[in-house]
């Protein structure tokens, strides 16, 4: 039932909290643990004894993953699961109706978490949501910035036209809808939401009219819409990606949760594949030699390849440059697209740090770009902090690393080409934490329009001097700057482009620099050693 004992620890933590609900509980599960399995175990186990359970996910197409997932289908006999969608979603509101019932009467009711938030606004008449007897956060990385969250926060104008609403003011055409008793609960949602931000102004929401008459609520940090669910004993968000730099804090602050679970707990497999990593951050992204950089690392990559983009215009691009890859439609999960590619084929995914694991077990990841969300703009300005988009960008790197884990026996290359990663910390894994200490950087790439010289990454002199420390390795002079140091590479680059790792280069100082290269080939090490102890070799 269980591959690891870390993954019997996490659904076991999942049914303490079912039982104790001392508050909420937030559980981070590493790539490659299984945390799907091991909370459906918990939940369905629950079930059968009588709980009424609602699990979350961030869209209606992570929940169509999740109802065709293996990992349903081995936990799920007994139990009736069913789907809550909005009315919008279909074509009938006695269709809409009946399938609501259907929901409702499950025992395991999946729902987004935008359906909880106009559940909690309608005190649980929408879908009884809240009324449940516990709710499971999935994927709950991505709540605080889930623009998902706010697809049913606005009321149309079409809306106002059919009760014979005349919009005058956000606030007047939100209270007069409230008082139509033949309303949609989602449009009284967010009418309530609309007079809830409008009565406690703040930096990072605000509702008004839309340009074509409708009223619409805005949120900058789109997780505190659920604050109110999310300090309940009885909710559980479920992630790989909850944590940055081994705290919950960060996520605390975007879901406005207070204090949470004693059970909560952050759970890394102890073994589970194997990450490498390359590094070629010499070029600003969106210029032409970055391209160049990507097009040359998904050649070099072993197959099959995932590249992962911010953007389906990047992906296109990408997808257009490399003869065969298959290009993620806008329309279609990663893992769909997927099905599409061979053991020997590309995916240009964008977005493919989101939804359920993939089919594949992906040789090689290719990331072009840190995938920072884009801009949060409102009336002209920019509202989104770096701080907030840097989280989202480490937890989404994270999640693109674990696509490469999806078997015990895994073996995933990472190649990675931005230089705005060298500001992000906590990327990787910490079971890999040494395998990124050692990674491999591209060198040696010639730019014919640029420059004719071999390029040194500057990240490489960091983590060598991180590494060996700011003495040189020849005579052991340790200087006052570190500029006073250089970085000899052991196996000169002249001769072209090559990957290198720590093992390859020593820190020398500039005399000894000199010394090494007044030979052809350079002395070795040792020699120089020997040569700086004026030890005579003959």
């Amino acid at each position: 039932m269980f591959r690891s004992a870390e993954q019997k620890n996490f659904a076991n933590i999942v049914a303490a909290h079912i039982e104790r609900q001392d508050g909420p509980l937030l559980i981070e599960g590493g790539a490659g643990l299984g945390k799907t399995r091991a909370y459906l175990l918990a939940v369905m186990n629950a079930a059968r004894s009588g709980k009424c359970i609602a699990l979350a996910l961030p869209t209606h197409a992570l929940i169509d993953q999740l109802r065709e997932s293996s990992d349903l289908a081995a936990t799920g006999e007994e139990v009736t699961v069913a789907a809550f969608r909005p009315a919008r979603m279909y074509e009938t509101r006695s269709e809409y109706q009946e399938a609501r019932k259907v929901a409702m009467a499950a025992q395991v009711m999946l729902c987004t978490a935008a359906a909880i938030v106009i559940d909690n606004r309608n005190s649980g008449e929408y879908n009884g949501a809240t009324k449940r007897d516990y709710l499971l956060f999935d994927e709950a990385d991505q709540l605080p910035s889930a623009a998902a969250m706010q697809v049913d926060m606005e009321i149309p104008a079409h809306v106002f036209s059919e009760f014979h609403i005349k919009v005058e003011t956000a606030e007047q055409a939100a209270r007069d809808l409230l008082t139509r008793k033949l309303a949609e609960p989602e449009h009284k949602a967010a009418a309530k939401l609309v007079l809830e931000i409008l009565g406690e102004p703040a930096w990072y929401h605000s509702a008004g009219v839309t340009e074509d008459g409708g009223v619409a609520a805005y949120h900058q940090m789109p997780g505190l819409l659920l604050k109110r669910v999310a300090n309940l004993g009885n909710s559980a968000f479920v992630s790989a990606t909850l944590t940055l730099g081994g705290s919950f804090t960060d996520f605390k602050r975007a879901l406005g949760i207070g204090k949470e679970s004693t059970l909560s707990s952050t759970i890394e497999p102890a073994k589970h594949g194997d990450l490498r990593f390359v590094v070629n951050d010499a070029h600003d992204v969106d210029t032409p030699e970055w391209m160049t950089a990507v097009l040359g690392a998904i050649a070099d990559a072993a197959r099959p390849v995932l590249v992962v983009t911010p953007s389906h215009d990047l992906a296109q691009n990408i997808g257009a440059a490399v003869p065969g890859a298959v290009v993620r439609g806008d329309d279609e999960t990663t893992a769909g697209a997927a099905v599409r590619v061979g053991n020997d084929g590309v995916l240009v995914a964008a977005g493919a740090w989101a939804g359920l694991d993939t089919p594949t077990q992906w040789a090689s990841v290719v990331v072009p770009k840190v995938p920072y969300p884009p801009p949060t703009i409102l009336d002209g300005k920019t509202e989104s902090t770096y701080l907030s988009a840097r989280g989202v960008a480490i937890r989404r790197l994270r999640q693109v690393f674990g696509r490469g884990l999806r078997m015990p026996d895994a073996v995933c290359t990472v190649y990675l080409l931005d230089p705005r990663a060298r500001k992000l910390s906590g990327i990787v894994p910490s079971r890999f934490a040494q395998q990124w200490l050692e990674r491999v950087y591209q060198e040696g790439t010639r730019g014919a329009v640029v420059r004719s010289e071999a390029e040194r990454d500057l990240a490489l002199r960091k983590a060598a001097l991180r590494k060996y420390g700011c003495k040189c390795a020849a005579c052991g002079f340790m200087p006052k700057v570190s500029q006073q140091i250089e970085i000899h590479h052991l196996y000169p680059i002249a001769g072209g482009e090559r990957k290198t790792t720590l093992a390859d280069v020593a820190p020398l100082c500039a005399n000894c620099h000199r010394l090494v290269h007044s030979t052809t080939p350079p002395m070795p090490l040792d020699a120089l050693r020997r040569a700086a102890a004026g030890v005579n070799d003959t």
